[in-house]
């Protein structure tokens, strides 16, 4: 088996257009960074009426800049909430910041961004897993000068909601959490995963037969990290599946409907999709209609992607074994990477994934930006118009 990443059609890609201009107030807004065999991610959460202002996640930050010039632009379209008279970010502007394991590519540019950005940071959170790197210890250093900041070290089953915007971690679970000190965790299943779901209520409202009124109809994101084998399994076990039954009593139970916890709608494959970040089971269950990797096209020393994953990842999604019929383009599969170029003469990288994300809509955007570039922009961008 072969390595592939095949050219998106030039055809299915509109002309170039103002990313920022079709944002509506009620999206979702999920940019996955192009910084090559790392990560670093983005949210605009959805506005809550009567409040007109967004504020943001940020999800690791895998290269200096990056990040950092995202946020300016989001600023500058008026997508952050900011000072009238220095343009410069409100205050808790970032609900929040997150360092999902201490691995070099995804903090080496948190400490710059806290330097610059930090009185606009509300909460921070990490796995709790010590390392000595100083990109670690510089994070640290600079968490330490900010005195308001909440910081935290959540675990499996912790839920935070900002706004109508739910977040639920995934991994690492308790017992895992637990083992850092002792018998040891490999670093990459001390990862931060972490779900989003918008909008989500805080309370289901049910009559007073406790039959539920209502369900929560949600768009879903799951961001993987660098989980791999180990973490997944527990997350298996914290968010189980609950299948259906078809008997009297059981239907008078409200989990024997069924019910997927790990369910979403799109999914951002752990580990920049090597062949220990993800397994076929997971993917069946997670059924994402759009699946994202983040990483190079060519990484000779990682071997990202690894062949493996990919085979994997487009049998969760087209089932074939046994069928004997060609499969589906990754495209077709909903399947896109940061290192995607179309298929024009010469051709041209696509870079950066946005992401509009509403329930049942979902919008896929491509910024154009090399895995080290810093000076792009929102108003370059390219809208895809094949299936999402």
């Amino acid at each position: 088996m072969t390595r592939t990443l095949t050219p998106l059609p030039a055809d299915q890609l509109d002309a170039p257009a103002d990313f920022a201009q079709a944002i509506e107030p009620d999206d979702l807004v999920y940019f996955c960074c192009n910084v090559g065999d790392a990560d670093a991610q983005l949210l605009l959460l959805p506005c809550r009426a009567p409040d007109t202002s967004r504020r943001a996640v940020v999800v690791d930050a895998g290269m200096t800049g990056k990040i950092d010039r995202l946020l300016e632009l989001c600023a500058q379209h008026g997508l952050l909430p900011t000072d009238p008279d220095t343009g410069q970010l409100e205050p808790n502007a970032i609900a929040l910041l997150v360092a999902t394991h201490p691995h070099s590519d995804h903090i080496r540019g948190i400490p710059r961004l806290l330097r610059d950005y930090g009185r606009c940071v509300a909460e921070y959170w990490d796995s709790g897993y010590w390392h000595p790197i100083s990109a670690f210890h510089s994070t640290m250093a600079e968490i330490e000068k900010l005195p308001n900041l909440v910081y935290a070290q959540p675990t499996a089953g912790t839920r935070r909601w900002i706004h109508q915007t739910r977040v639920t971690v995934l991994a690492p679970a308790i017992q895992l959490r637990n083992r850092y000190d002792s018998y040891g965790v490999e670093i990459n299943n001390a990862s931060l995963t972490l779900r989003f779901d918008y909008p989500s209520a805080q309370v289901l409202q049910r009559d007073r037969e406790r039959r539920l009124i209502g369900r929560e109809n949600t768009a879903s994101l799951i961001l993987g990290g660098d989980a791999q084998t180990d973490s997944w399994a527990h997350v298996a076990t914290d968010f189980p599946q609950l299948h259906s039954s078809g008997n009297a009593a059981a239907r008078a139970i409200r989990a024997a409907g069924g019910v997927d916890y790990l369910r979403a709608d799109v999914l951002k494959v752990s580990h920049h999709a090597s062949k220990h970040g993800v397994n076929l089971e997971l993917v069946s269950r997670i059924s994402p209609k759009l699946t994202l990797i983040s990483s190079n096209d060519h990484s000779p020393q990682h071997n990202f992607p690894h062949t493996v994953a990919q085979e994997l990842l487009r049998e969760a999604l087209e089932p074939t074994a046994g069928v004997g019929q060609p499969r589906k383009k990754d495209h077709e599969l909903g399947l896109f990477y940061t290192a995607d170029h179309d298929n024009g003469q010469p051709p041209i990288p696509l870079g950066t994934i946005a992401l509009r994300l509403r329930p049942r809509f979902r919008e896929l955007w491509r910024l154009g930006d090399g895995p080290s570039d810093t000076d792009f922009d929102l108003s370059n961008a390219r809208r895809w118009t094949g299936p999402t």
